[in-house]
Order: C-alpha cells, then sequence, then structure tokens
C-alpha cells in the first residue's frame, strides 16, 4: 500500500514551547560507531524522548536498530564509514509521548495492553492510542497539525542544550520517541516513535534536513520551491537533474493534474522522498553523496603528522587513513615536485635520492569516482594533504634491497622471485645478470625467474631521472637436484588382494613420495575398511591400490622433506589385473 507523507512537515509551523532549562548535566553517551575525527566526518546524534531511567537499556536496543537500518539504505550503505554514530542516553521523568486525541484521523477507543510485552514495536497505524500526557525530556507529542501520525518534540531548547553541552559539532540528529504507536516528523530533528513502520519517516525526514530534498509528493504550495529534485522547468535538458534522465526510471513527472501542483515536477515516480515503502532514487542518492562530500574529508588521518620535515635522514613511510566507500570508489594519487610517483595506493615509502636541493613538496590526492554521481560539481571535491620536506645537500640515491637478505635459495630447476624491500615508488628498479652490463634483462620491483639450474648471481639499481643508486647483489644458491624416481615391481598381492607398487629407492627419512593421477588428484592407499585412500604412515615408497579391471596411468615425484624440492614426475602405467 502506498503511503503518502501529506503535511509531515507541519511541524516547521508550530511554536516551540520555551520551558525553563535546568541546570547542566551530563548523560552518558554510546558510540555506535566511530571511524574519525569529528571535524571530517558526519556526526549522526540520536537522543530518546519518553525513557525512563530503567528504559535506557531499550533506548540502547533502539539506537542500535536505528542505525542498523539506516545503513541498509542506499546510499548510506556504501557511505558507513563517513559517519559516526553517538546515543545520548536522555532519561524522562516518565514514559511514552504526549497523545490529547484531538487529531481528526485518530483512531479512538479502549485497549487492553496488557496482552502485550513490555516492549511494543508492532502496531500498525489504525490502533486506538490510550490518551497520555507523561512528562517527558524533550515533550514529544502526537496530533500536530491535525494529523494523529505527525510527532513533534515540543522542548526545542532543551534539546539544543543537549547537544550543545554534549555533541555541539552534530551534523544530523535523529530522536526516538518511546512510543510503539506510528508517527514522526522533521523540520531541524527527524523524529520517528520506535513503531516498526517509523524507521522510514526519519530515513525520508533526514533527506529533508541532511541532503535539502524536497517531497516528491504534493505537501502543499508553502513548500512549492525550486530544489535538486524538484522544479518547474519541464525541459528534459535543463531540469536539475538532466544528466540522468533516461536511466533508471528518472525522468520529468508532474505531481498532479490540476491547480499549482501540475506546474511542478519531480525526477521518478517510486522513491522514498515521495512513497516510505521506496528506495531514495538515483538522483536523491546522488544528492545525498554530494552532501556528504562536502560535509567530510575522506583523509582522516596522515602519516607522519609533522607537515614539514627537515631530517631527512629518517624519511620513513608516508601513509593516509581514509573512510573508503563500499565498495571502494576513491582514487589516490602521490606527487612529488609535481611529478606523479604512485597511485592506487595508500602508502609510499621515499627515496632521499629522489629530493631536490633545498625545498622540496610531496603531495597526496584523493578524488571519489562513484558512479552514484553524475553532476559536474563533483570534480570540485578533491581532497589533499602534503608534507615540505627541506633537504639541506645533494643526495645520492640509496641502493634498493632485498626483501630476503642478499642469498636466496631455490630447488633445482625451479623458480624464484626476487622482491624489493621498501621500494620508492617513482623510481624504476633495472635488473642485471652482471655488474658490469649496460642492459638490464628485466624492471619493476618483482623479477620471476624460472628453471634455475645453477647458482646465480643477479644485480639491482635505483633509477630516478638522470640518477642511478650503486648496484646491489643477490646470490641464489641452487639445492641438490632430487633423483627422479625408478619402479622395483608392479605386482599383484594376493595375500592384500591388492595392486602393490614398489620403488627402487630404499626407505629414507629424509624423502616423502607424492602419487597422483592424470587429472593431479592425490592418491593414497587403499582402505578396505573405509572404502577410501588413506594418507599413509612413513615415507611413502610403495602404494597399494585397489583391483582394476582396465589399464591405469599414475604419476609419483620424490620430495625432500627438509627443502620441499621435487624430482621430475614418473609415468607408471598400471597393468589390469
Amino acid at each position: 500500500m502506498k503511503i503518502y507523507l501529506q503535511a509531515l512537515l507541519f511541524s516547521f509551523l508550530f511554536l516551540q514551547l520555551s520551558l525553563p532549562i535546568c541546570s547542566a548535566q551530563q548523560y552518558a553517551i554510546d558510540t555506535l560507531q566511530y571511524q574519525g575525527t569529528d571535524q571530517k566526518v558526519v556526526n549522526l546524534v540520536i537522543l530518546g524522548d519518553g525513557y525512563t531511567e530503567d528504559e535506557l537499556v531499550y533506548f540502547e536496543e533502539d539506537a542500535k536498530r536505528f542505525t542498523d537500518y539506516f545503513f541498509q539504505t542506499e546510499p548510506f550503505r556504501q557511505y558507513s564509514n563517513y559517519f559516526n554514530v553517538f546515543a545520548i542516553k536522555t532519561p524522562s521523568p516518565e514514559s511514552g509521548a504526549t497523545h490529547v486525541g484531538n487529531a481528526s484521523d485518530c483512531v479512538h477507543g479502549d485497549m487492553d495492553l496488557s496482552q502485550y510485552p513490555a516492549r511494543y514495536n508492532m502496531f500498525t497505524k489504525k490502533y486506538a492510542v490510550p490518551i497520555a500526557s507523561p512528562n517527558t525530556i524533550f515533550g514529544s507529542s502526537f496530533d500536530n497539525g491535525g494529523l494523529h501520525r505527525l510527532v513533534v518534540p515540543q522542548k526545542y531548547d532543551v534539546i539544543e542544550k543537549v547537544l550543545k553541552e554534549h555533541i555541539p559539532n552534530y551534523t544530523q540528529v535523529v530522536i526516538l520517541v518511546n512510543s510503539p504507536f506510528y508517527g514522526g516528523s522533521g523540520g531541524k530533528y527527524a523524529t520517528a516513535t520506535v513503531n516498526f513502520m517509523s524507521n522510514d519517516i526519519a530515513v525520508h525526514e533526514i533527506g529533508h534536513s541532511f541532503a535539502i530534498l524536497a517531497d516528491e509528493y504534493w505537501a502543499g504550495n508553502q513548500y512549492a520551491i525550486e530544489g535538486p529534485n524538484r522544479t518547474q522547468e519541464t525541459d528534459p535538458t535543463k531540469v536539475p537533474w538532466k544528466q540522468w534522465v533516461g536511466t533508471q526510471g528518472v525522468g520529468v513527472y508532474s505531481y498532479g493534474g490540476e491547480g499549482s501542483k501540475s506546474n511542478w515536477f519531480r525526477p521518478h515516480e517510486f522513491c522514498k522522498m515521495q512513497y516510505l515503502v521506496a528506495p531514495f532514487c538515483a538522483v536523491c542518492q546522488e544528492v545525498f553523496v554530494e552532501t556528504i562530500h562536502h560535509k567530510t574529508n575522506p583523509i582522516v588521518g596522515a602519516r607522519p603528522e609533522n607537515k614539514t620535515i627537515t631530517d631527512t635522514d629518517s624519511l620513513s613511510v608516508f601513509a593516509l587513513k581514509l573512510l573508503k566507500p563500499s565498495p571502494n570508489t576513491l582514487t589516490v594519487k602521490w606527487y612529488l615536485n609535481d611529478d606523479l610517483i604512485a597511485e592506487h595506493i595508500d602508502s609510499i615509502y621515499l627515496n632521499i635520492g629522489m629530493l631536490g636541493l633545498g625545498a622540496n613538496q610531496l603531495k597526496a590526492v584523493v578524488r571519489d569516482t562513484t558512479s552514484l554521481v553524475r553532476i559536474e560539481a563533483h570534480e570540485q571535491h578533491v581532497y589533499e594533504t602534503s608534507w615540505s620536506i627541506v633537504n639541506p645537500m645533494v643526495r645520492e640515491l640509496t641502493a634498493p634491497e632485498s626483501q630476503w637478505g642478499n642469498r636466496l635459495e631455490t630447488c633445482f630447476n625451479g623458480g624464484q622471485v626476487l622482491t624489493l624491500k621498501h621500494a620508492s615508488r617513482g623510481l624504476q628498479y633495472n635488473w642485471y645478470t652482471d655488474s658490469l652490463a649496460g642492459t638490464p634483462f628485466a624492471t619493476g620491483v618483482n623479477v620471476r625467474l624460472n628453471h634455475i639450474k645453477e647458482q646465480k648471481t643477479y644485480f639491482v639499481e635505483s633509477v630516478w631521472k638522470n640518477k642511478k643508486s650503486t648496484k646491489s647483489k643477490i646470490v641464489i644458491h641452487v639445492f641438490d637436484q632430487v633423483a627422479k624416481p625408478e619402479i622395483k615391481r608392479i605386482a599383484w598381492d594376493k595375500k592384500l588382494d591388492k595392486i602393490r607398487i614398489e620403488l627402487k629407492d630404499r626407505s629414507d627419512d629424509r624423502y616423502n613420495y607424492l602419487w597422483c593421477n592424470e587429472n593431479g588428484t592425490q592418491l593414497y592407499e587403499w582402505d578396505d575398511f573405509n572404502g577410501e585412500y588413506v594418507r599413509p604412515e612413513g615415507n611413502n615408497n610403495v602404494l597399494l591400490m585397489k583391483k582394476s579391471n582396465h589399464q591405469t596411468k599414475i604419476y609419483v615425484v620424490k620430495v625432500n622433506k627438509l627443502t620441499t624440492c621435487q624430482s621430475e614426475k614418473l609415468e607408471i602405467i598400471v597393468p589390469k589385473f
């Protein structure tokens, strides 16, 4: 059923009741999510109204439930890392919310609440609501503007005082009202009861207060103003959402056929800004993401913290701590004195020889390439951090260093990967087979070598523009070749009723044997009791196989247990028995 939100924002029309504020009181704060410093992320603050001191445990549950629901909604799911979430435990003298019962759509009648558990959360909108006037911290009440479901906190001065004394730099506030009956409102603070259907009200209202989105149902002439998702323009090439027209159901749709509403248009026919049960349309999601970009900086930390570096002898890693969407759509580019030296990486090492004499600048530039945003203004969201590095003298490039030292080992005819430790981005690394060679056989941080049969020495140097480091030496030692096994006999073991395959190799604890079939599946001894092959004990130089009615091809390799080096594979044709 379509749920219309008509007049939910009537809360803007109500005078705020100014009641005396008690002396400053500190309330406990639950940190439901913390991603970084509050200057760079969205601070979502949840307050509770109508929860007594004993009911604050329920407020904790309700706040977590709302947070989970909020982050299941797109685009907040993708950008959940950009939010801190705090729940301030604000107790009320009495439980519930005020209900005077004077709204025209209010359901009247008696209701036996004793048949329900202590926490109600499953009432539909048609349940009779008891008349009540509890004393609560924020004075939330039903029946505002002639609408029963319009639940509005009346003590705005108390709300502002609590926020100022606890989290003054809040970005968005949600007030959860401890009532099982459906309702909520918008305005400066998104408000919702803990009814199971009310979370959508709060999320819808966040569209107004956080992203300044318009209602996509007709709420009245007083709200008819131009916005990112409402316009009087009819030309699809000129509407605010022109870049989305023709995709994902976005078009130019009239609010209505008669009266002033026929002169206004929206981008979609099924969006949460019109129907609570709908998702946000692509246009509204774009506005949310752009708002998040305006209010946040994905670079929440950088190392080293000191942005002016004079001790170049102690240069180490430069790293960013980023708030990443999920999936991650951030791009990172690193520049040294305006030369691009690295990208698509959060941290780099810098070779001291890359620095010029005097002042140098290392800069990291971050952009969000999300497909949720198409407007041209998105390109303006560029986030940077930089370091000033003062180099007092001309330095040579430091020689590269092997990740595993200057001596590596490999099996005969095996492979090896030469990897550099703390490789500096922007450098070229040249590899040679001779210290005097002028032409490298390979370049890069990692070099793969195959079929090595003898000890070999390799050399590597760092290159930056017209500078070269001294060459580092890496020696690869080759283990002795493991001899290929030989067949001694293949026979039928009548006593065991199995095929017995023996190798010539004597039993030697230094070696083991691996047997496999043609497709590479490893073979073990056949166990009649379990009806399967099992791993044998010992060095496995004998294989017992189940009787076969056809010729079978299997393979065996000899393995050095200490080095794990293997021999060449021996092919064995097993006759049928």
